[in-house]
């Protein structure tokens, strides 16, 4: 009935322990960005209910969680980052809810994290609160982290925008439902725990920053452009851009090389996509850490 989907980019050490956390009797796609051939044979040979898919090329978060629904065969989708604990019994929970209730498009179990990173957003307080059973539904706006989809309510049109390689792919992704009038409900007494900052190799922590600092910013207009406009993007985007040179020049002086490398990702993410460039960047490319 579920089909968990999980996005990996060198992400092996969590992997496998959010495999175990499934168990043997739910199907799960794991979608290998990195092309670790060598995880595709050890997880398949270990574990008989997970297929690792290997795209032509790394897809970010959107790109692999729809690969990974189009190779699906359930009626339901969970979708979840690698640091996504599935604890109090998570998956068996939401098999338990879905039996009964089915009248949404996306829900979400709620992340006990939340200090470091709520889960979900209400942006009109109008939004109802379903009883089901011993579970408490409330319908809100937003949700990341994880995601379950009812496939039967869902059209193409609905599947993440793969123009956006990281970052704000969740805030498009529940506005564009929203604006339909599809409902995203948050589950209560259904839980995840994000970990946060763990779903890559820490070899990779400068790439990651790099990664972070350049897609924010372009991912951050580009969302401004798509839904508000060319007027409000760029208003936004000129403000923040005389923000970003004056920081770039104050690293030039101070002269730290990272810092310089850090400060002129921001620059050229914002620039790159006020130019309507692609989301291109991948400071990982040349790095291997398969051998």
């Amino acid at each position: 009935m579920i089909t968990v989907v999980i996005p990996s980019f060198y992400s092996s050490h969590l992997v496998e322990e959010r495999i175990k956390e499934i168990g043997n009797n739910v199907p799960v796609i794991i979608v290998e960005n990195s092309r670790d051939f060598n995880l595709k044979k050890k997880i398949e040979k270990e574990f008989s209910n997970v297929k690792v898919l290997i795209p032509e090329e790394n897809l970010g978060f959107g790109g692999a969680y729809n690969f990974g629904m189009h190779n699906s065969k359930t009626e339901f989708v969970f979708l979840i980052q690698p640091d996504i604990l599935l604890i109090d019994n998570c998956i068996n929970n939401l098999l338990e809810l879905v039996k009964e209730f089915k009248d949404f498009s996306v829900l979400t179990p709620y992340d006990k994290n939340d200090k470091s990173w709520k889960n979900y957003e209400v942006y009109n307080n109008s939004k109802k609160e379903i009883k089901k059973n011993r579970y408490t539904l409330k319908e809100v706006d937003y949700v990341d982290l994880s995601w379950l989809i009812n496939k039967k309510n869902f059209s193409r049109e609905d599947f993440w925008d793969e123009k956006i390689f990281h970052y704000f792919e969740a805030a498009d992704f529940a506005k564009r439902l929203r604006d339909k009038n599809k409902k995203i409900f948050v589950v209560m007494e259904i839980n995840t725990y994000h970990i946060g900052a763990a779903s890559h190799d820490k070899k990779l922590e400068f790439y990651s920053k790099l990664h972070r600092n350049w897609h924010y910013n372009w991912s951050r207009f580009y969302f401004n452009k798509k839904h508000f406009g060319y007027f409000y993007a760029y208003k936004k985007g000129l403000a923040l851009l005389f923000k970003l040179i004056l920081k770039f020049i104050i690293s030039l002086i101070l002269f730290k090389k990272e810092e310089i490398k850090l400060k002129f990702a921001e620059l050229h993410g914002l620039l790159a996509s006020m130019v309507n460039s692609r989301s291109y960047y991948r400071p990982y490319q040349n790095i291997n850490l398969l051998d």
